[in-house]
């Protein structure tokens, strides 16, 4: 399965490219104009079958009319004259044929550049040759054909007259039925109301992908912009670790502060961890040590001020010769080192229960010079 490309931030690559969504809407469109053109072209033919259905009921009428002619004694010569009478023009007309002459075309203007021509002659196409040859005794059928590059809906019939076979055929140009008013009407309609839907539809979606282009743009800026500022955090983060635990020349805690830091200590590998308590009688020395401690004192010891003369060093990971430094450095004038305690590995009480049976052993034997534990 093919994995999604990933930016340089971590977020799947997922842009909304404008182009793409042009191109595919716009195929889309040409897909759907293309699906819509073939279903006007069958409302259209639908059209035509109604209008072509009715067309042959006229015919069966004038059929019925030329047997009545018949059983009248009439000629041929009535014939004509029924045809002559019924509506014609140039977008509609009937023709009447003898085996293969033709005898009317329209009227009699027209049957006269006609006369003595055979019906190969009018119905030149093959479409048109097909249906005239297809026609069926006594039964009105229809077919769209071609005559002149113009369709014509053809609604025709044989029938025999005095003994003498005959055809009978009524046309009408199609494009005047598809283009009556009514029809017409609809049907602009309906190309209108695709066009309008096709290119709503086109601008709603390329404003759409581009307005979530824009989005993403913003989104992603967003994203870069709290990632600088989680990983600024976590930097300061561990900045302000580093000085709240091991940078005593910055950072001076008090004795509500110890909870918090046994609980660091707790998950940290400390070992061996001293405890040193020294006295300090006033303001002034310890003002002196605070500031000898903030030159002499590095990274493993933090400083406590337990109450207003007792300071606790916290030495951590600090070997013997070190502490023992450590233990003179803090000879200072007035300042007295009155408890110290090391551990090589976790007590089973805790810091925070270790560290208060040792400053209370502590205070009970504060007299001493030194108490070791």
């Amino acid at each position: 399965m093919a994995k999604r490309k990933k930016t340089a931030s971590g977020v799947p690559d997922a842009r909304v490219r404008p182009w793409v969504v042009t191109t595919l809407s716009v195929l889309f469109v040409l897909l759907v104009a293309l699906w819509a053109w073939f279903q006007l072209g069958t409302y259209e033919q639908g059209v035509l079958d109604v209008y072509a259905n009715q067309q042959d009921g006229y015919v069966q009428l004038v059929l019925e009319q030329i047997h009545l002619t018949e059983k009248r004694g009439g000629t041929e010569a009535q014939i004509e004259e029924i045809l002559g009478t019924l509506d014609a023009s140039t977008n509609r007309y009937w023709t009447l044929s003898k085996q293969e002459s033709l005898i009317f075309v329209k009227d009699v203007m027209e049957t006269n550049r006609y006369q003595g021509f055979t019906t190969a002659t009018y119905y030149q196409t093959n479409s048109a040759q097909d249906f005239v040859a297809r026609l069926e005794q006594d039964r009105v059928t229809h077919e769209t054909i071609q005559i002149d590059i113009h369709p014509y809906i053809a609604s025709g019939v044989r029938f025999t007259f005095q003994g003498t076979p005959y055809r009978v055929c009524l046309l009408t140009n199609a494009d005047t039925v598809l283009d009556h008013n009514a029809y017409l009407t609809a049907k602009i309609n309906l190309i209108t109301l695709g066009l309008i839907a096709l290119v709503a539809f086109v601008v709603v979606i390329n404003v759409l992908a581009y307005l979530a282009g824009s989005y993403r743009k913003k989104y992603m800026e967003t994203f870069q912009a709290n990632e600088e500022l989680m990983r600024q955090a976590e930097k300061l983060n561990r900045v302000l670790q580093k000085e709240d635990l091991y940078d005593p020349r910055r950072t001076a805690y008090t004795r509500p502060a110890l909870p918090m830091i046994w609980e660091k200590l707790t998950g940290r590998d400390p070992w061996p961890l001293s405890f040193l308590i020294l006295r300090c009688p006033g303001p002034e020395e310890e003002k002196r040590f605070l500031q000898f401690t903030q030159l002499q004192m590095n990274e493993k010891i933090l400083r406590v001020f337990l109450d207003d003369t007792h300071i606790l060093l916290i030495l951590l990971r600090v070997e013997e010769l070190e502490r023992q430094a450590v233990e003179e450095s803090t000879g200072i004038p007035g300042v007295t080192l009155t408890g110290s305690l090391t551990l090589t590995q976790p007590p089973q009480e805790g810091l925070a229960a270790c560290f208060d049976s040792f400053w209370e052993r502590t205070v009970d034997h504060e007299k001493q010079t030194f108490v070791q534990v």
